[in-house]
């Protein structure tokens, strides 16, 4: 059985100072994990865990897992710029607490993937949940009222299954780092995870649905039509080529910060750059190369399932006009608006608020209306 990763238990700051010094700063210490059993407070950085040091995001993942090996673990960091070393007690990561819900494992070539699904009791479909680009894990044991959380609950209570998937290197799945895999790889990873999810709709004898959010949107449309899904749900998913969508995104939220015209053309003249050596949003330069070479208009083309393209208010991450291109390109697609809503399907009351807190929005139940009054129209079975 894959192994469940330590819990840190700490809150980080915002993305910008969370690496700092070489290692992790710890902007408050949670009771009942790791941190606290070592001792650790609010302003103290982690530069090791387990041996390993854990310099961003996807050093910390690992250090993490190998954590969750052991009973203890030796905890490296800097308290007002001296260097410590303390033992902690390995806690395990928590486990979600909605109703129905199993943890297991997908065995890809060279790794093992943590798979988080949710089984009613009289299910109408399987909703597959393909994700965005980032390496962040998409179990919401510790952010219960985050959106994803919240459309996943939704779901559950409307009598929808879902499967979730933690790419290479996030979260419990093995492999990585995330930062260092390949569209090709993820991509062979997301024909996995859409494979089991057709065995397990087919055994609880309901339809199986795609949903996709932005890049996850892009490989639902190159998975739909060689798969038998009787529908596909895209959430802030581009069309135009993934270069141009970069560029297109950055000028848009750039502009809309009131970035001067000289910064904004500094920016723009890095990012091709910035894709062809790696780090771009955090991934490798193979990822954007072969990316970028996806047609997506051929792809959608090749999509006869019905299809549900949902539009954030305030997503100004790809621009509504691509988005609605879909419609245009798939056999039968519908748009639909939410208000309110950004890229990450959180809600603010208005466009300063979604630019000013971008990322840390609240759920708003309107996605999951949306997309259940459309199942509902299209492929769900009637309630027994």
């Amino acid at each position: 059985m894959l192994p469940r990763r330590a819990f840190l238990g700490a809150e980080l700051p915002g993305d910008n100072e969370s690496f700092v010094d070489g290692g992790v700063k710890l902007a408050a210490v949670s009771p009942g994990g790791m941190a606290a059993s070592a001792g650790l407070l609010g302003g103290d950085v982690i530069v090791e865990i387990a041996g390993l040091p854990v310099r961003d995001l996807c050093e910390l993942s690992a250090a993490l897992r190998k954590a969750g090996d052991g009973a203890t673990a030796e905890i490296a960091f800097l308290r007002r710029g001296d260097r410590t070393v303390a033992r902690a007690t390995v806690v395990e990561q928590p486990l979600e607490q909605l109703e129905a819900v199993t943890y297991g494992e997908l065995a890809v070539e060279g790794a093992r993937l943590r798979t988080i699904s949710t089984r009613v009791a009289t299910p109408r479909a399987l909703i597959v949940v393909l994700p965005g680009i980032a390496c962040e894990s998409v179990d919401q044991a510790l952010t219960p009222d985050a959106p994803l959380a919240g459309l996943i609950a939704g779901w559950a209570e409307a009598g929808f299954d879902s499967l979730r998937f933690d790419k290479r290197g996030v979260g419990d799945s093995e492999g990585g780092p995330c930062r260092d895999v390949d569209f090709t790889t993820e991509m062979a990873d997301v024909w996995a995870a859409v494979g089991r999810a057709r065995e397990v709709a087919r055994a609880r004898g309901v339809p199986l649905a795609i949903f996709g959010h932005s890049v996850g949107g892009i490989m639902a449309s190159l998975v739909a039509s060689e798969v038998d899904a009787r529908g596909v749900i895209v959430y802030g998913t581009p069309v135009m080529r993934w270069l141009e969508c970069l560029r297109d995104s950055t000028r848009r939220q750039m502009t809309l910060h009131g970035a001067p015209a000289e910064e904004l053309e500094q920016r723009l003249a890095t990012i091709d750059g910035l894709a062809h050596e790696g780090g771009l949003n955090g991934r490798s330069a193979a990822y954007h190369e072969q990316l970028d070479r996806v047609d997506l208009e051929a792809s959608w083309k090749k999509v006869v399932q019905p299809v549900l393209v949902v539009r954030g208010e305030h997503d100004w991450v790809v621009r509504d006009d691509d988005q609605a291109r879909i419609a245009t390109l798939a056999a039968s697609a519908t748009v639909v608006d939410v208000p309110g809503l950004d890229h990450l399907f959180g809600w603010h009351a208005d466009r300063e608020a979604s630019l000013r807190d971008y990322g840390v929005g609240t759920f708003d139940p309107a996605i999951v209306k949306v997309t259940v009054e459309w199942l509902d129209r299209t492929i769900a079975k009637d309630r027994a």
